[in-house]
């Protein structure tokens, strides 16, 4: 299955970890995300492994996408943090860079 059949929505992602897709639940903690080219350091993986799951006020107060509060999780990879906006239905990227993209960039190109 190709992964544009698989693009996550941040709202198919609960508050432990898990995705729901297509009548599967599949534990995002131990697998495997692509990263945007967008976000990604130039020799950072273009997949990475979850490592942690963290609660977003942990690191957030609010959404940098919709300005809401942020509520949820935050998924830890060894170069990049993901949170599921469940606010918006939006991926927020984050490095040390500060970059923010939407997951659905990786699959205009």
């Amino acid at each position: 299955m190709s992964e544009k059949k698989m693009m996550m929505q941040a709202t198919e992602i609960d508050n432990e970890g898990v995705w729901h897709w297509d009548g599967k639940e599949i534990p995002l903690l131990g697998n495997f995300m692509p990263v945007p080219d967008t976000v990604r350091k130039e020799f950072d993986p273009k997949r990475q492994e979850i490592l942690m799951i963290v609660d977003v006020g942990d690191w957030l107060e609010i959404c940098p996408e919709c300005g809401e509060e942020a509520k949820g999780i935050i998924l830890v990879t060894a170069h990049t943090k993901i949170y599921p906006a469940h606010c918006c239905d939006m991926m927020v990227w984050m490095t040390d860079k500060a970059t923010k993209r939407d997951y659905n960039e990786i699959y205009q190109t």
